[in-house]
C-alpha cells in the first residue's frame, strides 16, 4: 500500500426506510448528505474552483443482494476530507428531502494507493494490455454541442480520462496534444452492450447510456500502458458529466 495515499475507493452498503425507494438518481441527494458532512467551507472551496476530486454514485450489487454507494477520491486532500469522514458515518442517516432514514449496514476500502504507484502498476514488469471492459453501472454522458450524448465513443473517453488525470495527478502529467492524438488512433470500441439511460436530475431527465464496453488497444506497448492506466484510473474518477452527482459510476478491468 502507498504510503501517501492519494487515491481512494470505499464502499458502503446501504438499505433505506420501507418510504424510500434506492433508485440511482438518488446520488444527487447522497451528495447533498457528503456536502453537509465535509462543511461549508470545504464544500464551498469545492464549488467555487470547480474541480470534482471525488465522484460517487449508487447501484445494486446482485451477488451481494445489497444496494452499494460506492465513493472514490483522486486527491489526498479529497480522501481525507471527504472518504475518512464517510467511513466514519453514522449508521442512520436522515434524508430530508425523502423523509426518511438510510442505513450504512457496512463499511468497506477497496484500494489505497498513489499516483506514482498507479504509474509503476502499468508501466513495471512485461505485462502487454490487449483489451479493456468498462461497465457503465449508473447512466453515463457526455455533453457536446448542448447535447447529451446517448452513445460511447472512444476519442471522447480517453480525453476525459487524460484531463482528469492533469488535472490532479502529483507523479507525472501526461500533456501533450500530440499524445492525445496517439491514444484516439491506438483504441476503439470492439464490442459493446449497452441500453439506454436516463437520470433524473433536479425535474430534468438527461440521457445516456448504461452497460459494458470492450475497447481494444493496438499492437502498441507504449500506449496500451497508457490506456490501461487511463481504463484503470476511470473507477476512481468516473466518466463524463455530473459524477459527482451520481452519474458516470464505472467499474473497469484490464485484461493481458
Amino acid at each position: 500500500m502507498a504510503d501517501n495515499i492519494e487515491i481512494m475507493d470505499i464502499e458502503l452498503g446501504i438499505a433505506a426506510d420501507p418510504s424510500i425507494k434506492i433508485v440511482q438518481s438518488i446520488g444527487s441527494v447522497l451528495h447533498g448528505v457528503l456536502m453537509e458532512l465535509v462543511g461549508t467551507e470545504y464544500a464551498g472551496q469545492l464549488h467555487e474552483t470547480g474541480l470534482r476530486p471525488y465522484s460517487q454514485y449508487i447501484y445494486f450489487d446482485k451477488e451481494k443482494g445489497q444496494y452499494i454507494w460506492r465513493l472514490s477520491a483522486v486527491t489526498a486532500e479529497a480522501v481525507e476530507r471527504i472518504l475518512r469522514l464517510a467511513l466514519d458515518m453514522p449508521e442512520k442517516i436522515f434524508l430530508k428531502q425523502k423523509r426518511g432514514h438510510i442505513y450504512i449496514q457496512d463499511r468497506t476500502i477497496l484500494e489505497e494507493t498513489s499516483y506514482e504507484a498507479l504509474m509503476a502498476k502499468f508501466w513495471s514488469g512485461e505485462a502487454e494490455y490487449a483489451q479493456a471492459k468498462l461497465r457503465c453501472v449508473t447512466t453515463t454522458s457526455f455533453k457536446v454541442d448542448q447535447q447529451y450524448t446517448i452513445f460511447p465513443e472512444a476519442f471522447r473517453i480517453y480525453r476525459y480520462l487524460l484531463r482528469q488525470w492533469n488535472q490532479f495527478t502529483t507523479f507525472e502529467m501526461m500533456d501533450s496534444e500530440d499524445l492525445l492524438a496517439a491514444l484516439e488512433s491506438a483504441a476503439f470500441i470492439r464490442d459493446y452492450n449497452l441500453r439506454m439511460g436516463m437520470y433524473g436530475l433536479e425535474g430534468v431527465k438527461i440521457r445516456g447510456f448504461r452497460g459494458e464496453i470492450v475497447m481494444q488497444f493496438k499492437r502498441n506497448l507504449v500506449m496500451q500502458r497508457i490506456l490501461s492506466l487511463l481504463t484503470y484510473y476511470s473507477q476512481f474518477t468516473g466518466l463524463g458529466i455530473k459524477t459527482a452527482l451520481g452519474m458516470g459510476g464505472v467499474q473497469s478491468e484490464v485484461v493481458q
